[in-house]
């Protein structure tokens, strides 16, 4: 498992958005060391970690008795508004089953109106978001790290003092031991069973009368059949719900290959088909619109020049007739006119004069007359006709196939779209299973409300027959067959008990001894007297650690120094953390404590570089100094420095040490 990358935004003292990449640059430099002082934020970034994983169940350093929320209200930075809130990010990479998956957990929390806390949360798993996982994520997270060993892997300097007293060690190593070895449950169990005896003999009643009443032993009876009853509708339900568990997956996973195999589109077809009628029939009115101006004047445009020439054609012929009238005319007027001048005895040489003038004025006209007159058209035929016309004409005609156009388009992608949309044989088979799971969901959703129904009548029977028998029971006075139910109850918790205990201790015995090496080598890859310790040995019963030397004689802790005791501690943790078999990060806050130089150089030479593939330090500047620094820079693939700035009323993380 890798820790990829933590995000802080408004969390505790920092304020604002604080990205810190995590993940070691190679396997070579496993070491993440970060530099603060003391208050500067490293405890914070501590318990953005774990908060972070473990939401509620966090073990985080400020919290004490507060409840949840208030504790979550108290850690929004106080300059961030706390309507703004909090959020903390983390991406982190593991491999399951030989496959790697990526997961990006969110944590996001903000005071509401009312003054309440609003916390919400987001999974993303491999790139997706996973709302299941986030729902069920503290049953995720306990796969991955779980709450119980996590303070193998989150410890800081306070914990390995802690743990450099006798007794905190061995409560460190029960706790240890057991949830490895699952052994809790078995501590749960045992634990479970004291309560129940002592409740149940603290209602057993001292009386020597040995008298059973029919009736007593009747509703007895009545109690333990209907008490089987319970537990059958109980099972029946749990099967039940397993099975409607099974098919709300089956079905989300069909309906998943469903929309795959094109099911959506299978479903919006006649929405589809109705889109593309709706357009046809567009295109069609578009179309009529293009006939009916190509059955106005709008085709002769084609032929506009050979149209005007015919206009001029049909006007000049038109003022050929017209001047031809014109003429007849003027001939009579001339010939009245010559006839009147005659009459006046105008002389000849005037006449002559007159009539000459006469007939070049109608040789005038009659030049104007067209010499080739073919259409004979009147010029009615073009009334109305002009280029503002045609030009409005063209206009529409371009709109329209400009939506023509557009709506063709939009045609050919609603074709394509039907083209796509699978044939209903192609989906039958998973719309059918669909059908049946959805089907049998509503079958066993019904079964479920009758079981459930049967279960609260058979609660009341049973709630009514002990109401009952508690009063016959009072009734007669008589206690024998309870007193010989719970005799055999403690009886049987005592058998039981004692097969827990023999079995806790088989497996204690069995995996202590590994733990004893494990802590044993570690211990002396880390203390400065190579020859002080011979070997270790933990106490099955009382988990205490009891130290040998060569000789085989009990080291007293007494005759150990502090560093040597917090090497102790810090062996005891590593030894746990190698037992677990669990490949996670080391998380180690202010590791190095009270120890003297010669114990810092051999954790910084034998401990901090293997103590796991990713191992984050959170140091001060006395602690892992220049030198150390200088010794652990060949195994360091980040380094960041913590530091609390006034003017920004913030800490910051920036790249680089002290």
């Amino acid at each position: 498992m890798i820790f990829d990358e933590l995000v802080i935004h408004n969390f505790g003292i920092y304020k604002g958005r604080h990205q810190i990449l995590l993940s070691p640059k190679s396997p070579k430099k496993p070491i993440v060391l970060f530099g603060g002082l003391n208050g500067g934020g490293k405890t914070t970034f501590l318990d953005a970690l774990q908060l972070t994983l473990y939401g509620k169940f966090a073990n985080c350093s400020n919290r004490g008795s507060l409840a949840y929320q208030e504790f979550l209200k108290e850690t929004i930075n106080r300059y961030a508004s706390p309507k703004d809130g909090a959020m903390l990010e983390l991406k982190f990479s593991i491999y399951i089953d030989g496959e790697l998956h990526t997961y990006h957990v969110k944590r996001f929390w903000r005071v509401t109106d009312k003054s309440n806390v609003r916390e919400e949360m987001e999974v993303i798993h491999n790139g997706v978001v996973d709302p299941v996982i986030a729902e069920q994520w503290y049953e995720y997270v306990n796969e991955f790290i779980p709450l119980s060993i996590s303070g193998l892997f989150f410890f800081d300097g306070e914990k390995i003092e802690a743990l450099a007293d006798p007794s905190g060690s061995a409560k460190l190593i029960q706790t240890g031991v057991l949830s490895l070895l699952g052994l809790d449950v078995v501590e749960k169990l045992g634990s479970d069973l004291d309560a129940l005896m002592r409740a149940d003999m603290k209602s057993l009643k001292n009386d020597s009368e040995d008298i059973i009443s029919p009736e007593l032993q009747n509703q007895e009876n009545k109690i333990v059949e209907l008490v089987s009853r319970k537990e059958g509708f109980q099972q029946n339900l749990a099967s039940v719900a397993s099975r409607i568990d099974n098919l709300n997956r089956e079905i989300e996973s069909l309906e998943k290959s469903y929309r795959a195999a094109g099911g959506e589109l299978f479903d919006a077809r006649n929405s589809f088909h109705s889109s593309l009628e709706t357009l046809n029939s567009e295109i069609k009115e578009k179309e009529k619109q293009l006939q009916l101006i190509a059955g106005s004047a709008f085709p002769l445009s084609l032929v506009a020049d050979l149209l005007w020439q015919t206009k001029e054609q049909v006007l000049k012929e038109s003022e050929g007739d017209r001047v031809k009238i014109l003429l007849s005319e003027i001939e009579k007027r001339n010939k009245n006119l010559i006839r009147f001048l005659s009459k006046q005895h105008a002389d000849r040489k005037t006449l002559d004069l007159v009539k000459n003038k006469l007939n070049e004025d109608i040789n005038g006209l009659k030049k104007s007359i067209p010499k080739n007159r073919y259409l004979g058209l009147s010029t009615d035929a073009f009334r109305g006709l002009n280029q503002d016309m045609f030009n409005e004409l063209k206009m529409s005609v371009n709109s329209i196939c400009c939506d023509l156009s557009e709506l063709k388009e939009k045609q050919i992608h609603a074709e394509r779209k039907i083209s796509s949309i699978p044939e209903e044989e192609t989906l039958a088979n998973i719309q059918r299973q669909i059908w049946e799971c959805k089907n049998n969901l509503i079958q066993e959703q019904a079964k479920c409300d009758i079981l459930k129904e049967q279960l609260i009548i058979t609660q009341r029977q049973f709630e009514q027959a002990e109401s009952k028998l508690v009063s016959t029971k009072l009734a007669i006075n008589k206690t024998s067959i309870e007193l010989e139910l719970k005799n055999r109850t403690y009886n049987n918790v005592q058998d039981v008990k004692s097969i827990l205990g023999k079995f806790q201790l088989l497996m204690l015995e069995k995996h202590i001894k590994h733990l004893e090496v494990l802590i044993l080598e570690s211990f002396l890859m880390l203390i400065r007297k190579a020859n002080l310790v011979a070997k270790v040995v933990i106490d099955p019963a009382t988990y205490q650690i009891q130290l040998l030397n060569s000789s085989l004689e009990h080291i007293p802790s007494s005759r150990l120094s502090a560093g040597e005791r917090q090497i102790l501690a810090i062996s005891t943790l590593w030894g746990l953390a190698k037992a677990s078999g669990r490949p996670l990060p080391m998380i180690i806050d202010t590791p190095l404590g009270r120890l003297d130089s010669m114990h810092r150089k051999n954790l910084v030479d034998n401990y901090f570089p293997v103590a796991s593939h990713q191992v984050i330090l959170l140091s001060t500047d006395q602690e892992i100094d220049q030198h150390c620094r200088d010794d652990l820079s060949k195994y360091i693939g980040r380094e960041y420095h913590i530091q609390y700035e006034e003017k920004l009323q913030t800490s910051t993380i920036r790249e680089g040490y002290f």
